[in-house]
């Protein structure tokens, strides 16, 4: 079960950015040796969800929030908007279930502050409701349970929800942080479900049957076998530098990639218009639609695509890469080809453990391959056959080794695109990029932000959940930012918004900071670090606390003395 720590270990990998690790007693005993620390900052939640919320005040997607209200509430008990608070904090905090809710969020005192309740009515409840049903007494009752948050959040409309989404992502391109010129990555990933939800119409849950490999960590060459999955599909416009998710939308998992893939790129494009300028998307093979190609480049966009092992130009450019690197054996170059290698050291492991691997990605462009599907009607009519048909000329990258992998003629990647550039690299870095959306987007959405804990079992909770996980992910990293380019701006002796801000909070009394030693961090109250720097803390010391019961507390011990 979740508890509060959890959640502080959340936010504070939030505020680390995500690159170090929780090791209070390894932070306490370092501060106390060495009487130095690489940085400390507040770390109570309701001072990071307060300064979140300031941020989103502060670049105008607070009304966003509040016109969420779906207006068919009768006689409503509570204001809509505390209902958006409370699953925004579940979502960046990390919060896994609707009962964890509960524990972690709707019992302190705090949080449910920042969100209008008062410690009266956090600690006995809003209403009576519910109160002659209950056998045992609680310490503390919430000033709701997770149930009605949940009842109410899944009442906000689709439209209401990409309205939500696709004004926050134009409220954060406004404020700068978005390149002038966006390479973008398209992906669609699934919101698994069960049988069991509810749809909106009463249709059966959307399925469709895959090969998969069975769940066993020891065998993760399994054979695969084929299994039905039922849940739905969101697909994902992604941008890797700031990674924010610029639009979304959500479909039955038995829809093809390339049905929704055209509108929502459009959509993006839209939301970044006046700031941004989309110059290229990278797409995997489930998008690779001759239609949906042509209507992207018509759009003024370079592509970066995979070819599939069954189309004549993967065949043809694969051919070709080999006669290549046999010309260039010989000293020789194939016309219209370009052989080039690239080395990279990596270090594998870590301390007594670490070694360093030399990694070879060897690749070939190929020049003007004519391909008679990438058009305006794809492959679903007689165009190639016409006399006056000419087909699109494209360029491609074989990727013989890629990061030493061995080599497998059958397995050679075949990267196509209409990128005119010369280089073989230019196209294999693009479209590596498109692996980050895997690891930093999809995965990560799931992992650590609970992707597929829907707050109800029905299609409306799928939906409501998948929006506001993007939309936090998207705040978090603005905020990110946002916050490091104050930070920065502090440190110069500037004056911002958030410093006035920031003063206001430190006027209140904040409980706990976070403190930054290399590759860890720990979490204490403020006067348990004076006490670990060697201060005299009396209040402290007079209730028994002292150095040592600080890293005692912790589980950390001072060495012994050499004798």
């Amino acid at each position: 079960m979740q508890d509060s720590e959890s959640l502080r270990t959340r936010l504070a990998e939030i505020v680390g950015w995500q690159t170090a690790t929780r090791d209070d007693g390894k932070v306490a005993l370092e501060l106390h040796e060495t009487r130095a620390m690489d940085s400390v900052c507040a770390l109570n939640e309701a001072a990071f969800f307060d300064e979140l919320f300031q941020y989103i005040r502060e670049i105008g997607a607070w009304p966003l929030l509040e016109q969420l209200d779906p207006d068919d509430r009768h006689g409503p008990l509570y204001p809509f908007i505390q209902f958006v608070l409370v699953t925004i904090m579940r979502c960046v905090g990390g919060v896994q279930s609707q009962l964890a809710t509960h524990d972690v969020l709707l019992t302190d005192e705090a949080l449910m502050s920042l969100v209008g309740f008062n410690a009266m009515q956090v600690q006995q409840g809003s209403t009576q409701r519910g109160l002659d049903r209950r056998t045992e007494p609680v310490e503390i009752r919430g000033p709701f349970s997770y149930e009605t948050v949940a009842d109410n959040i899944v009442r906000i409309g689709p439209e209401q929800l990409q309205k939500l989404l696709n004004g926050a992502i134009r409220c954060l391109a406004g404020q700068g942080m978005l390149p002038k010129k966006l390479d973008l990555i398209l992906d669609a990933t699934d919101d698994e479900a069960t049988p069991s939800y509810r749809t909106d119409d009463g249709r059966p849950v959307p399925h469709v049957s895959r090969d998969k490999r069975p769940e066993v960590r020891a065998n993760r060459h399994a054979k695969k076998v084929s299994v039905t999955v039922w849940g739905w599909k969101v697909w994902v416009v992604w941008e890797a530098t700031t990674k924010l998710p610029l639009a979304i939308a959500i479909d039955g998992i038995n829809v093809a990639d390339n049905e929704l893939a055209l509108s929502v790129l459009e959509q993006a494009m839209a939301n970044v218009s006046g700031c941004c300028k989309v110059r290229s998307v990278a797409l995997d093979r489930g998008f690779l639609d001759g239609k949906l190609l042509w209507a992207l480049e018509q759009r003024g966009l370079i592509v970066y695509i995979p070819g599939k092992s069954t189309l004549t130009i993967t065949k043809e450019a694969r051919e070709i890469a080999r006669r290549a690197v046999e010309a260039a054996a010989q000293g020789r170059a194939l016309a219209g080809t370009i052989c080039r290698e690239r080395q990279q050291t990596v270090t594998r492991g870590a301390g007594n453990n670490a070694r360093k691997e030399t990694l070879t990605t060897a690749v070939v462009g190929i020049r003007d391959l004519p391909c008679d599907w990438w058009a305006e009607f794809g492959s679903d009519s007689s165009g190639p056959n016409s006399k006056s048909f000419e087909p699109k000329l494209l360029n491609a990258t074989v990727v013989l080794r890629w990061d030493g992998a061995p080599a497998d003629a059958e397995k050679e990647v075949v990267l196509l695109t209409n990128d005119p550039s010369e280089d073989p690299f230019a196209v294999f870095d693009a479209y590596d990029d498109r692996s980050l959306i895997e690891n930093s987007c999809n995965r990560e959405a799931k992992e650590h932000w609970f992707l597929e804990h829907h707050p109800k079992r029905s299609e409306a909770g799928v939906r409501v959940h998948a929006f506001f996980v993007m939309l936090c992910m998207a705040l978090v990293a603005g905020f990110r930012l946002h916050k490091a380019k104050t930070d920065e701006a502090e440190r110069r002796g500037q004056q911002t918004g958030i410093t006035r801000y920031r003063r206001a909070l430190e006027r209140r009394n904040r409980d706990r900071v976070v403190v930054f030693q290399g590759e860890h961090f720990g979490v204490f109250r403020h006067w348990e670090v004076m006490l670990l720097l060697g201060g005299n803390v009396r209040e402290r010391e007079q209730m028994g606390e002292t150095a040592q019961s600080v890293l005692a507390r912790y589980r950390a011990s001072l060495p012994e003395p050499a004798s």
